[in-house]
């Protein structure tokens, strides 16, 4: 009885394994370089585990949360609910959350699809997600319009069926809706010619970093001399590094001769470079995250860090966010589940401080915000919000003249005489209005003028490491201090294009300056708005 067991679970082994033997003996998978690209071997392409690595670690390392949306607009976390532990802490009783997204994530880039048996329990309808192999999934839709999973298990001879409403699924981009694209059969040309340069490298230097060998006799041989002339030759000379730099003793007439083609003339170096340019191209991966420094610099390295969270990452979270929409939550018109991308998109300290303190004068963020968001404890007090009370509106500038005061009059009394009704007024009581509308004009010229310095430090501090497009966004700001400060230079007696032609010409000596003696941008541009002091009095 045992044997006959045996044997059934040998014949079970067989049977649930036939796609993977097939995959190696079939043309199916067979490249024009000569080696098999399957989901599986892609990963011993070095690129193809850099880039899986790189999207799959992100995407398990982000916070991903199950969000209650408030009646009065905004969110908060689901604390109470056994879907948010599933989703940010542990999926089931052996693997982590960590572990269960790197995992998922990884089959969704090599298989097309992940996919997770949902299992109830003593937490409710989603109380365990399992990982089910993509390899020994099958995807149908029935006559209702339904999907059925029917999944091999290796241990049973016939696959066992799912609903839809039993399967948690993260699919790729598909044929038809239902059956996903394969990413390692689609690129499977370029993955394997980078394996073929790597397999290549490893021969040669395996072989003592020399090309291949011919043995050359002045009289024919046997082939049973041949054999075993060539296999003496490879136990001595031929295999591994270790055997290289030996002396050769040759039999009389034998004579050795190298075979011509060299990596250089190949172009091996340029090839596994641009191979691994296309494999990070088929995954949307920045060329520097796996490995590639060859086309970043230090100035572009930050861009290409937002660009990979904006075309790499986002299509993925989304993905995830709709898949537990669709497959977890029952009330999706109150719960959600969100992934937090702020840690990836926090930039430098400069830049860091300087979007909160906008957001801290605007009153949109409180001091305890600021805290949580930098990770650290809130404070006593710190919930309150503060805004700037130094701003007026521009109707409050304009000089009103002053009305005449009426003496009151008695019932009485007799009217005034003509005489007095018809003098004019004194001479110094006309001059007034005009000193407080220049005064006025001062104001509110000094304010503009602090406005647009303030906005033009933004747009250095944005732009200095772009000169081209510095220097024709200065351009096109001096025009704009033309046009705002007209009426209010105009109204305070100033030149318009004398004063901004000198604010332009001392902006542009201190960013050269600051170019020629290496003192940081931001050092300079703290004290931008101090400026205006200087430049309105020495008009």
């Amino acid at each position: 009885m045992e044997s006959q067991n045996a044997a059934i679970d040998d014949i079970l082994e067989v049977r649930s394994g036939l796609s993977r033997v097939f995959e190696e003996i079939t043309d199916s998978n067979k490249t024009v370089s000569g080696v098999y690209v399957s989901p599986e071997t892609a990963l011993q392409c070095s690129a193809v585990l850099a880039c899986v690595r790189v999207v799959s670690e992100s995407v398990a390392s982000l916070p991903f949360s199950l969000y209650r949306a408030l009646t009065a607009g905004g969110k908060e976390i689901a604390g109470g609910m056994p879907l948010n532990r599933v989703l940010s802490q542990q999926p089931n009783s052996w693997m982590t959350s960590f572990e269960f997204r790197e995992l998922m994530q990884s089959w969704a880039m090599l298989w097309g699809a992940a996919y997770a048996e949902i299992r109830p329990g003593k937490f409710g309808a989603v109380t365990e997600l399992w990982p089910l192999h993509p390899s020994r999934m099958t995807v149908e839709r029935i006559k209702n319009g339904r999907l059925r999973f029917l999944y091999q298990e290796p241990d049973k001879a016939t696959p066992t069926p799912y609903s839809q409403d039993q399967i948690f699924r993260i699919p790729w981009m598909t044929k038809d809706g239902v059956n996903c694209y394969v990413p390692t059969t689609i690129s499977r040309e370029a993955i394997a010619l980078a394996r073929a340069t790597e397999l290549h490298s490893g021969a040669f230097f395996g072989n003592g970093a020399r090309p291949g060998i011919v043995l050359e006799s002045d009289q024919p041989l046997k082939p049973e001399t041949a054999q075993r002339l060539r296999q003496s030759w490879d136990d001595i000379h031929g295999r591994g590094p270790h055997n290289s730099s030996k002396t050769a003793v040759l039999p009389h007439g034998i004579k050795v001769r190298e075979l011509s083609g060299s990596n250089e003339s190949a172009q091996l170096i340029e090839t596994r470079r641009y191979q691994v340019e296309e494999i990070a191209r088929a995954y949307r991966v920045p060329a520097y995250m796996i490995g590639d420094l060859t086309k970043s610099s230090y100035s572009s390295v930050e861009q290409q860090g937002l660009d990979f969270v904006t075309f790499t990452l986002v299509p993925w979270l989304r993905r995830w966010e709709s898949a537990v929409r669709r497959d977890l939550i029952a009330d999706d018109d109150n719960y959600f589940a969100e992934f937090d991308v702020r840690g990836l998109l926090r930039g430098d300290n400069a830049g860091r401080a300087q979007y909160f303190r906008e957001l801290w004068n605007l009153g949109v963020l409180s001091i305890n915000e600021i805290r949580a968001a930098e990770g650290m404890n809130p404070i006593e007090g710190g919930d309150k919000r503060f805004v700037q009370v130094n701003m007026a509106l521009l109707e409050s500038f304009v000089v009103q003249p002053p009305e005449p005061e009426v003496p009151p009059t008695d019932p009485e009394e007799e009217p005034a005489a003509p005489e007095e009704e018809a003098e004019p007024a004194p001479a110094p009581e006309e001059e007034m209005p005009a000193d407080a509308a220049r005064s006025a004009a001062e104001v509110l010229l000094k304010q503009t003028l602090r406005k647009l310095a303030a906005v033009e430090a933004d747009g250095i501090r944005e732009r200095r490491t772009k000169p081209a497009k510095l220097a024709a966004w200065l351009e096109a700001h001096e025009k704009r201090m033309r046009t705002e400060l007209c009426d209010a230079a105009q109204a305070a007696g100033r030149q318009i294009e004398e004063l901004t032609a000198g604010w332009m010409n001392e902006t542009r000596d201190l960013l050269l300056s600051c170019h020629r003696s290496g003192r940081p941008y931001e050092e300079v541009l703290e004290t931008w708005t101090d400026r205006v002091e200087k430049t309105l009095n020495a008009g």
